[in-house]
């Protein structure tokens, strides 16, 4: 998937009743948190990805609204390159169901002072703390890369 590419990933931030959705994904014992969204495929438009990543990841439709965040994910050691761009997201419908993709491991609803202690990629818990809180923050990141 990687190789001397970048990746674009493109992932969603929904909040209900203060709350921030996540997705966690476990890869051997290891288990951590993500926006739900995922990679775009070549010749798919951003926001056709991540409704079509949600289905995937959740089974839920969502309206995918403005650009919220935006950072790139360079491992040191030159194996991949991941530009991740994230969108303010509204559901739609359907019931939430974690999909059928072995790395999904669970799902919930966090509060903006859950978000301190979790192992989210990339490590934006401070931007998505600011996001819940409706404070300013920056849209670029810049390069951020948590092992």
């Amino acid at each position: 998937m990687f190789g001397k590419r970048v990746a674009v990933r493109v992932a969603g931030i929904i909040v209900r009743d203060g709350e921030l959705l996540l997705v966690a994904h476990r890869k051997g014992r290891d288990v951590y948190w993500l926006l739900p969204g995922g990679g775009v495929e070549y010749g798919e438009a951003l926001d056709r990805a991540l409704r079509r990543e949600f289905i995937e990841e959740l089974g839920v439709e969502v309206d995918v609204c403005e650009p919220v965040l935006m950072c790139d994910s360079i491992d040191p050691e030159g194996k991949r390159h991941i530009v991740n761009i994230m969108f303010r997201c509204a559901y739609r419908s359907g019931d939430y169901a974690l999909g059928r993709d072995r790395r999904l491991f669970d799902y919930g609803f966090f509060r903006g002072d859950e978000l301190a202690g979790k192992r989210i990629y990339p490590p934006i818990n401070d931007s998505l703390v600011a996001i819940l809180a409706n404070r300013s923050h920056d849209f670029y990141l810049g390069c951020l890369w948590l092992k």
